[in-house]
């Protein structure tokens, strides 16, 4: 008899804690509920396969982006891992938990019966509840320590903020994404059997990878758009959402250089400079004084000398040109030029004695900008943009400033006066073009100005501040025609982008997947420091290269005035996040009160 009572003592353990630690209460305590509705579920297998997945994959992640060294591709790797972490591993043990506490363990009705005797079964239905929450935020804090440790351990502690922002919003979304999924899952295992809701669960695991697609179809789709301005200029659809989306990255701060770029681009947008014209001499002399404010145009006159110069050629149209000059011939020469830029060295001086704290910031920008494009460029930046030096040419002509003179001329030639000649500046760029790129053209040309050209004609920050400027022109002068043309309705495209987006609009207010992710995306925004124009491009930059295909984002429609303008403000013109979360606090709530109510009334 006492074999046979040991063994039924032996197969029932969660009975015989029941009996030794529960019923001797008269009232059990809330913390006993737990700690019993715990130590249950320490006998599944899956609970340790799932803690253990979490902690492995938290590492990985952690030293994966110790050893990612762009921002950029950071923000791309963690909202992979989120969207798995979430979607997947959260998803699956929210699921196996609800199901353990709220349907296999029904089963053992001896169990409930004595434990609803004692306790309401509010109380107990509470309890298990608030255990579940207690286990996923444990699970996600969890996660967030194990990434944040091995990350600065890998990275010698030299810790990016911009990390410790990202898992600290990571965390926080996803102790409210479970506390959604909890209430919604407690519901369906409530209302439905245990088969169907795990084929709801699973539909809802797989609309959270396309939740966003539709988004992605449409976008996709308008890359072909384009759209008519009643002054007769047609741009693609991508254009305008180029361009209101920098002038608000600029003007917010959110990329790379943030002072230096405010300054241009805004700079451009006072004088209205349009790209057509944007190489005239109205704003050219705009443009350098724009960099004069700053300090970086020589105050004074430089003049460049060089000495025998092996002739290769002359200029044939030019009357003016001695014609005696032939092959060969030796010349000295001197350049006096206005407005020049200062070198690297003068800038490091001037950095150090600038006072007024928005400037200095911005000089070290151009400073750090180039660094960075000469580095990109193996410090051969001429040679890459040799085109971008005629803009900056301000030659100072004459006879006495700037001139070629001839060595060991004949007596023929002095008493002719065929000495010496005035430069005009597109002898300067023919044999600047020949020297940097090869190029052959009717003008000067010298075998031996290499030198010449790539040393004392090689002014560093000129070139910078020249890559600057065509970075950001054709943006600039793009939102200028823009935002002060209306827009014509019954050209183009406008009609078919308006109705693509109402459908998208009205499908919006439905797709919560989407606008949870959009409360995550919108907070964390992006790494601010990659957003910036490709150095091989003349001008382009990706607003939108770290986003996430799966993930939800703010996508603003273009609203237009009465008067068909683009609103200023119309990059606000999306569906807020608060939105969704008014929506899923009202399912959550309403869900959990149905869940307590059945359970209220199940039938042990």
């Amino acid at each position: 008899m006492v074999e046979e009572n040991y063994e039924k003592k032996k197969k029932n353990p969660l009975q015989n804690f029941i009996k030794e630690k529960l019923i001797k209460y008269r009232r059990i305590p809330f913390v006993k509920l737990m700690k019993f509705s715990f130590k249950s579920l320490l006998k599944e297998k899956l609970f340790y396969i799932l803690n253990l997945a979490t902690i492995l994959i938290s590492i990985l992640v952690g030293i994966i982006l110790a050893f990612v060294k762009s921002g950029s591709s950071q923000v791309v790797i963690f909202n992979f891992y989120i969207l798995f972490f979430v979607c997947c591993l959260m998803f699956v043990f929210i699921l196996r938990m609800i199901q353990f506490f709220f349907s296999k363990n029904f089963e053992d009705k001896t169990t409930y019966i004595v434990l609803t005797n004692q306790v309401s079964r509010t109380k107990f239905f509470i309890a298990q509840y608030l255990l579940i929450i207690l286990i996923c935020a444990v699970n996600i804090l969890i996660s967030f320590t194990v990434i944040n440790i091995f990350y600065a351990t890998f990275t010698l502690f030299h810790y990016d903020l911009f990390v410790l922002r990202m898992t600290s919003i990571y965390a926080m979304y996803c102790l409210l994404a479970t506390f959604f999924l909890i209430n919604f899952i407690t519901f369906l295992i409530f209302i439905f059997t245990l088969q169907t809701t795990t084929i709801i669960c699973t539909l809802l695991l797989a609309l959270s990878f396309i939740a966003n697609i539709p988004m992605s179809f449409i976008k996709a789709n308008e890359k072909s758009y384009y759209v008519q301005f009643t002054n007769g200029d047609i741009f693609h659809l991508n254009d305008i959402y180029d361009a209101y989306g920098l002038y608000d990255h600029v003007n917010e701060g959110n990329i790379k250089y943030p002072h230096l770029s405010k300054y241009v681009y805004n700079y451009f947008l006072s004088k209205e400079m349009i790209n057509d014209d944007f190489h005239n001499t109205s704003n050219i002399n705009y443009r350098m004084q724009m960099w004069k404010d700053l300090g970086l145009i020589n105050p004074n006159p430089v003049i460049i000398t060089e000495t025998n110069l092996d002739l290769f050629s002359k200029p044939l149209r030019d009357a003016s040109v001695p014609d005696t000059w032939r092959i060969n011939d030796k010349f000295n020469l001197q350049i006096t030029l206005k407005d020049t830029f200062i070198t690297n060295e003068q800038l490091e001086q001037l950095i150090n004695k600038t006072v007024d704290k928005n400037t200095k910031n911005i000089l070290i920008e151009f400073r750090s900008f180039t660094n960075e494009i000469n580095k990109y460029f193996s410090n051969n930046l001429q040679f890459e943009k040799y085109d971008l030096f005629y803009d900056f040419l301000f030659l100072s002509s004459g006879i006495e400033t700037s001139y070629l003179e001839k060595l060991n001329p004949t007596n023929e030639e002095i008493e002719e006066n065929k000495v010496t000649y005035a430069l005009k500046s597109q002898d300067i760029v023919s044999f600047y073009e020949y020297s940097v790129a090869g190029i052959r053209n009717d003008g000067f040309r010298f075998t031996n100005a290499n030198d010449l050209v790539k040393k004392q004609l090689n002014f560093n920050l000129m070139y910078s501040a020249r890559v600057i400027e065509e970075y950001f022109i054709k943006y600039s002068s793009n939102y200028i025609i823009m935002s002060s043309n209306a827009i014509s309705k019954t050209s183009g495209d406008w009609n078919s982008y308006i109705k693509g987006r109402k459908i998208m609009r009205s499908l919006s207010y439905f797709n919560l997947y989407s606008g949870l992710w959009m409360v995550y995306t919108k907070n964390l925004g992006f790494y601010n420091n990659d957003i910036w124009f490709s150095p091989n491009s003349f001008s382009k930059i990706d607003l939108e290269e770290q986003k996430n295909l799966f993930l939800g984002y703010p996508e603003y429609d273009i609203k237009l005035t009465s008067n068909n303008m683009i609103e200023k403000n119309t990059t606000s013109n999306y569906v807020k996040p608060w939105y969704y979360l008014i929506i899923l606090f009202g399912i959550s709530t309403l869900s959990f009160s149905i869940a307590l109510y059945k359970f209220r009334k199940f039938d042990f």
